[in-house]
């Protein structure tokens, strides 16, 4: 559940059901693909393809996956942010340790969960030195230290730098978009709360514009008449009667405003990340893919163990497979940016599994090296169950062939489970690399988007929230100025002493419609039933409505005296402007845990509909008492209008 609110307001909360994408899973899943991407590289770099004496590396194969596993879950994050040395300082340990006790029987690769943490806990350009610096402490270690792990030596140079990188990558990549990811979702309340903030301010400009102007002028102009009263009471009766002409304009400006157009002028909002994301994706991919081709072109010229032949259409093959499954990826990873999927794309699909495979009658299982970006490239464009069916069966595909060929060679069958165990494993682990970097780029553009929808969803409940509030606060307040500017025209000259108590009425309501004015626009207007209960008795009394109130005594939740209160100001103004009524009625009790609030009066001569027709009035009220978890109820009998709402005495 997102919580949009604004300084100084009450919380206003989007449930599921308002997010207008549906991502929300998807966010879930990203942290899910990189614990997958980890969980196979370790059992990978647990059945490591080199020669290992004994298994005393595996522990600490599983010790370098820990500090990385509990970064990518997310758990206990601020921890990262305060020992961030400190805990680098122990995957270094854990890191270097190893070489050491194991020289070069030790994992290649897992250097790289170093050198991912690095570029994702410090600060580029910093972080990027870093990694050079690792690189290069990582082909001295192998090289000229503990040994290569097997020969040609170039061979495997290359490689052990390859396997660095590519894991490196592979975790910042993920790391760093799940991240992207977790701060677009964050963000939304900053960009919905900024959104509201716009609408209070465009608000409260169009009310000192509209409204708190005219009222300053009605009370200049009942000041004036204060003034001429006892010396010319036809100069007062005129400013008398320009108070009420434009205390109706003030009255019919409110009812308009935010009316005509309640999704006007959404003004929107394409955060940087929408960019960012896809560009760190993109990047992070190729160089990878461009990684697994370098090494793909070196197994083919000096391949391990004994020389092949046909080197030549080999490394044209491998060149060709090589450019073809770095084009046909890139193709593919778009269809994870939000855009659909590409064009023609099983016949792509189809091409990629014919290059994947085509190097295998030359090299052998050395030409299985891109199954990973097959197998990525059905999760991204297959529909359902398929597209994990699909990436099994690549998967499995690289441990089937790996024993097929090995079969000719006889080497021992423990030998051939655990590197069929490797190929598999590694070929799943960036695999999910590959269709993680492409599903997060595109679930970061969805996530900005949703961020957008968000706001103008907020903007928009904000200003249907100004538009009530300035119903149902100041409609009462401007109906009353133009009733006391009617009386107080009637009294001059035949009442004078009436006249100015009547004046200096009016211009305390003008002070208290101005007030109700600037917090509208402010924080949530917070109004008491017994002041409005007092105002309504003034009000109508000056109106000659006889009114009679009963059952005062109560004690309740400041929410509910506030919608009460809201609900007596409309109820009185609904009487002014929509009845002849003399007679009035209002009762306030509390029982078997409601209170209830029930307004009567004679003489209704017409529904209490907004000018268009359209009742805004009651169904403002209607939306203010079931948010409360109340009822509204009215009746009309004959002459008689009934108006009755019941709220729970403890709000929910």
């Amino acid at each position: 559940m997102t919580v949009v609110s604004a300084p100084g307001s009450q919380r206003e909360t989007l449930t599921p059901s308002d997010d207008p994408r549906g991502v929300g899973p998807d966010v879930t899943r990203t942290r899910l693909v990189s614990l997958g991407f980890l969980g196979t590289l370790l059992l990978a770099r647990c059945a490591d393809a080199a020669v290992h004496h004994t298994f005393g590396y595996l522990p600490f194969v599983a010790a370098l996956f820990v500090l990385p596993v509990w970064y990518v879950s997310g758990v206990a994050r601020h921890a990262w942010t305060r020992w961030r040395w400190w805990l680098l300082a122990g995957q270094a340990l854990l890191t270097y340790v190893p070489f050491v006790l194991f020289g070069n029987g030790w994992v290649a690769g897992l250097s790289g969960l170093l050198g991912g943490l690095v570029l994702v806990l410090i600060p580029a350009p910093r972080s990027w030195l870093l990694l050079g610096g690792l690189l290069a402490l990582e082909a001295t270690l192998w090289v000229e230290v503990v040994g290569v792990p097997y020969r040609p030596a170039i061979n495997a140079g290359v490689w052990v730098v390859v396997a660095f990188a590519d894991v490196a990558l592979g975790l910042f990549g993920l790391s760093r978009l799940s991240q992207l990811v977790r701060d677009l979702g964050a963000a939304q309340e900053e960009l919905a709360t900024a959104a509201v903030d716009r609408e209070r301010l465009a608000t409260q400009e169009q009310l000192r514009r509209l409204i708190g102007d005219r009222i300053q002028q009605v009370a200049q102009h009942a000041r004036a008449a204060l003034r001429w009263l006892s010396a010319t009471p036809e100069d007062a009766r005129g400013e008398v009667a320009a108070a009420g002409v434009i205390a109706r304009q003030a009255a019919a400006e409110s009812r308009r405003l935010h009316a005509a157009d309640p999704d006007r002028g959404i003004t929107p909002y394409e955060p940087s990340h929408t960019t960012t994301a896809p560009r760190t994706a993109r990047a992070v991919l190729v160089t990878v893919v461009a990684l697994f081709a370098a090494q793909n072109l070196l197994n083919v010229t000096m391949p391990s163990g004994r020389p092949r032949q046909h080197v030549a259409t080999a490394l044209l093959v491998a060149v060709v497979v090589s450019l073809g499954i770095m084009a046909v990826q890139w193709y593919h990873s778009g269809a994870g940016t939000g855009r659909g999927k590409p064009r023609y794309w099983p016949y792509t699909l189809a091409l990629l599994a014919v290059l994947t495979y085509l190097q295998v009658p030359l090299v052998g299982s050395l030409g299985l090296i891109f199954v990973a970006f097959l197998a990525a490239s059905g999760l991204l464009l297959l529909p359902g169950t398929w597209r994990w069916i699909w990436f099994g069966a690549a998967v499995v595909s690289v441990s089937a062939l790996f024993i097929l060929l090995a079969s000719g060679e006889s080497p021992s069958t423990p030998t051939v489970a655990i590197r069929a165990v490797y190929t598999a494993a590694i070929s799943a682990s960036f695999g999910l690399m590959a269709y993680g970097l492409s599903r997060l780029a595109g679930l970061a553009v969805r996530l900005a988007d949703r961020r957008e929808d968000l706001a103008a969803v907020a903007a928009v409940r904000e200003r249907l929230r100004l538009a009530r509030d300035t119903h149902d606060l100041l409609g009462l307040g401007l109906s009353t100025l133009a009733l006391k500017s009617d009386l107080i025209g009637a009294l001059i000259g035949p009442d004078d002493a009436r006249a100015a108590r009547e004046i200096g009425e009016l211009l305390h309501v003008c002070a208290t419609v101005r007030s109700d004015t600037a917090r509208i626009a402010g924080e949530r207007p917070r109004l008491s039933l017994d002041t409005e209960l007092g105002l309504a008795t003034d009000v109508l009394a000056s109106a000659a409505i006889h009114v009679r109130v009963t059952g005062v005594d109560r004690a309740v939740p400041q929410a509910v005296d506030n919608v009460l209160a809201i609900v007596l100001r409309e109820a009185i103004t609904n009487i002014l402007r929509h009845s002849q009524a003399r007679q009035c009625a209002i009762t306030v009790e509390s029982e078997d845990g409601l209170v209830r609030l029930r307004v009567s009066n004679d003489g209704a001569v017409s529904a209490p509909l907004s000018p268009n027709g359209t009742g805004h009035g009651l169904d403002n009220l209607r939306t203010r008492v079931t948010g409360c978890g109340g009822v509204l109820t009215t009746r009309r009998s004959g002459g008689t209008f009934v108006m009755m709402v019941e709220l729970p005495a403890v709000p929910g």
